[in-house]
């Protein structure tokens, strides 16, 4: 079996979120990861921080699914399927809560990742999401 082959990368997460009845808010944030393929199947990781802890996120890159999972400060699974809806979870530090996400649009090509999303919890919309990663090859 070969080894996966991993480049670094220079991250930037985008992200919107507009809960009901909130404005919206937006963060840009830039970081390190590794851009990992196996075979043909990228993921891509990067850590960040979050109410001083670290969080370390995993993302499987593609374009008709996607996932993202975070662990250390936040433990959370996050699947996106076009147009269906997926169960999730979030480690509520009491308990694990279970979500829901309706993605509306998930675009990938090598370089850049886009999902947006609807995040249900007990079958209500706790907020609109829109998730931007752009990367590029760390020199």
């Amino acid at each position: 079996m070969s080894q996966p082959l991993k480049k670094s990368v220079n991250v930037r997460l985008l992200s919107t979120i507009k809960h009901p009845d909130i404005a919206k808010e937006s963060f840009d944030m830039q970081t390190t990861g590794v851009l990992t393929l196996k075979g043909e199947q990228p993921y891509l990781v990067y850590e960040e921080m979050q109410n001083e802890k670290a969080v370390r996120t995993t993302v499987k890159l593609d374009n008709n699914s996607a996932l993202i999972l975070r662990s250390g400060g936040v433990k959370m699974r996050l699947p996106f399927q076009l147009g269906e809806l997926q169960t999730g979870s979030y480690d509520t530090g009491y308990g694990t809560m279970m979500i829901t996400t309706n993605t509306t649009q998930l675009q990938f090509e090598d370089g850049h990742f886009q999902v947006e999303y609807e995040l249900l919890i007990n079958e209500e919309v706790a907020g609109t999401y829109t998730l931007e990663l752009i990367y590029t090859e760390a020199k």
